[in-house]
Formats: C-alpha cells, sequence, structure tokens
C-alpha cells in the first residue's frame, strides 16, 4: 500500500501487515513527522497479502533456481588474499642439514682408516669426533636413565 506523509511531500510503498488491520502511528522517514496511519480497507488488506506471500514464493523458488550472485564492491578492483609463499621454514631447512650431517659424520667415522691414510692431518678432527660421540652417548643415556623407573 502506498503511505502518503504528513506533510504531503513525500510517499513511501509500505507492506500493508505493517500498518496492521487497526492501523499504527508511523513516521516519516525523511520530515520525521509521526501520524496515524488508517489501515487499509479489510478486502484491501486481505488481496495485499495474498499478492505478498505470492511474490515471497516466486523470489523462493527464483532463489532456488538461480545460482548465488556475489555482491559487487564499489572498488574498481578484486581483493585478493595475498599468502606469502616466501615464507621460509627454518625448522625444515634445521632438520634437514642436521639429518645429511649426521650421515655425513657416520659414514666419514666408519671410515676414518681410509680417510686418515689419504689425509693424515684430520687425526685431530677423527680424535675430537670421537670424544664428542662419546659425550653424546653419556648424555643420552643419563636423559634415559632419568625418566626410567628404577627397579628395588
Amino acid at each position: 500500500m502506498i503511505v502518503e506523509c504528513a506533510c504531503k511531500k513525500y510517499k513511501f510503498a509500505v507492506k500493508a501487515e505493517e500498518i496492521g488491520i487497526n492501523g499504527r502511528v508511523v513516521q516519516c522517514g525523511v520530515c520525521d513527522q509521526k501520524w496515524f496511519q488508517e489501515p487499509a480497507s479489510s478486502e484491501e488488506f486481505k488481496v495485499l497479502k495474498e499478492i505478498h506471500i505470492k511474490e515471497e514464493e516466486e523470489k523462493k523458488e527464483k532463489a532456488k533456481n538461480q545460482k548465488p550472485i556475489k555482491e559487487k564492491s564499489g572498488k574498481n578492483y578484486v581483493p585478493i588474499k595475498y599468502e606469502n609463499k616466501s615464507k621460509i621454514n627454518y625448522t625444515k631447512i634445521f632438520l634437514t642439514i642436521l639429518i645429511i650431517s649426521t650421515i655425513g659424520i657416520t659414514i666419514s667415522f666408519e671410515n676414518r682408516e681410509y680417510i686418515l691414510s689419504k689425509n693424515p692431518e684430520l687425526a685431530d678432527f677423527f680424535s675430537l669426533l670421537e670424544e664428542f660421540v662419546e659425550y653424546l652417548k653419556q648424555y643420552y643415556l643419563d636423559i634415559i636413565e632419568a625418566f626410567t623407573p628404577k627397579q628395588k
């Protein structure tokens, strides 16, 4: 139904259900005047209500049949979620270097006689390496001993 402001300058389309059967006080959204709006006649109210119900059902049917339309922003560019792909994972790099170093040291430790026959200047390196391996062995044995219950 069409509601006319009390100042007679503005008109608004309002659903008849919002005014109701008994009418109600409304306020103009432009000039803020308030007035009592008479309801539509009961026959007119029923017709308007049926039309409204049919329109709502048609909208629901159309919405089901159509793909959802994304609202476009007022910007003239499309925002893109940017992921920093150049992020370096230092943990993976550290673990890789650690594994490769461990494998290399193990292989060189197993072949130390051959390496020392070719390069006698590495004797100090291997003696330090042996001390380090013994230190690590004792360190991890102490840790394991600390976490295992002692039997009496």
